[in-house]
C-alpha cells in the first residue's frame, strides 16, 4: 500500500477549488437576470439588490458589455451609492465564507476604475464590515474574491451575512461605470478544520 506524506494530503485538501462548492442560490438574483424586461437605471425594481438612496445610473443591462452568466449583468456608476444584499446565510463558527464575482471596467473617463467588494453582517439593521478589498479593474471580465473567517469576528456569529459592492473611482476623475456579474458565496470549513479532517482520513487509510 502506498502512503502519501501528511503535508501533501493537507495541502491538497486546502487547494480544493472553492468554485466546486459555490452556492449561488444563497445570493438572490446572483447574475442579475431579473427582472429581464429591459435596462434598469437604479436598483428599485431589481430583485434581491438594494441601495441606500436611489441610484442615478446603476442597475442592470444586457448586450453591452456582455455578461459571464446569462444575458444580463449589473453595472455601477461612481457617483451612485453602493449596492448591497443581505443573504439568509447565518454566520457559524469555524467557517470560511468566500464571496466571488466577475467584474470589469466598462468605461472610465480617466482610465482608472476601482471596485470595493465587501462582506458584512447585519448588526441590528446596521451593516458591519468584516472583510473588504478594493480592486483596480481593467477592460476585460476578471474573477474577484474576498474571504472572511468567522472566528476572526466572534461578534458576527449568529448574524446574517451580507454583500456590498461599490464603484469607488474618484468622482473628480470623471464618469466611471463598472460591470458586475455572477455574485456567489461559498461556505467551507475554516482551513485548520480542513487540515484536521485530512489528518483523520490519512490515519484511517493507514489503519486499513
Amino acid at each position: 500500500m502506498r502512503y502519501y506524506p501528511i503535508c501533501a494530503v493537507v495541502l491538497s485538501l486546502l487547494a480544493l477549488p472553492v468554485q466546486a462548492m459555490v452556492a449561488c442560490p444563497d445570493v438572490e438574483n446572483y447574475s442579475f437576470e431579473l427582472p429581464g424586461t429591459g435596462k434598469m437605471n437604479n436598483w428599485e425594481n431589481v430583485p434581491g439588490w438594494s441601495s441606500d438612496t436611489v441610484a442615478v445610473d446603476s442597475g442592470v443591462e444586457s448586450d453591452w458589455p456582455g455578461s459571464t452568466d446569462g444575458v444580463w449583468a449589473g453595472y455601477l456608476y461612481n457617483n451612485d451609492p453602493s449596492v448591497w444584499q443581505l443573504t439568509y446565510i447565518s454566520i457559524e463558527a469555524d467557517k470560511l465564507y468566500k464571496l466571488s464575482l466577475d467584474a470589469r471596467n466598462n468605461w472610465s473617463q480617466a482610465g482608472a476604475a476601482d471596485l470595493m467588494v465587501s462582506l458584512y453582517y447585519d448588526n441590528a439593521g446596521a451593516r458591519t464590515t468584516v472583510a473588504s478589498q478594493t480592486f483596480h479593474l481593467a477592460g476585460e471580465w476578471e474573477p474577484l474574491s474576498v474571504s472572511f473567517l468567522s472566528n476572526d469576528a466572534a461578534e458576527s456569529l449568529g448574524n446574517r451575512l451580507g454583500i456590498e459592492l461599490q464603484n469607488v473611482t474618484a468622482p473628480d476623475s470623471g464618469g466611471s461605470w463598472l460591470g458586475i456579474d455572477t455574485v456567489c458565496i461559498a461556505t467551507v470549513p475554516e482551513p485548520m478544520t480542513v487540515a484536521l479532517l485530512g489528518l483523520g482520513s490519512l490515519f484511517l487509510r493507514r489503519r486499513k
